[in-house]
């Protein structure tokens, strides 16, 4: 733990004399301080294993793109009335009188 106290000693030293500085000053140490800590994301990101590949198995297809206007209008389908969707009658109706 001396590694994080020694640390954490010198970011109070920093944060004590920036204090004192103008806004410049204060955010160019800022600038600095996260260029350092960029730095040792990508280093602790390197020692890590690397991600397995992917397998020709997990490949996916692209889809197929249609021919616009390649087909002759003479194959187009034609509406039958048997696909007419069923329409449900939502009518409101009078309630039935008591017997």
């Amino acid at each position: 733990m001396t590694a994080l106290t020694d640390i954490q000693k010198a970011l109070n030293t920093i944060r004590r004399i920036t204090q004192q500085e103008a806004e410049a000053v204060r955010l160019e140490t800022l600038a600095l301080m996260a260029g350092v800590i960029a730095d040792e994301a990508k280093d602790i990101e390197k020692k890590r294993e690397p991600k397995p590949q992917r397998t020709v198995a997990q490949k996916i297809k692209p889809l197929p793109i249609p021919q616009v206007g390649s087909k002759p209008s003479s194959q187009a389908p034609q509406p039958t009335q048997d696909t007419k969707p069923e329409v449900a009658d939502f009518t409101p109706q009078q309630p039935a009188p008591p017997q």
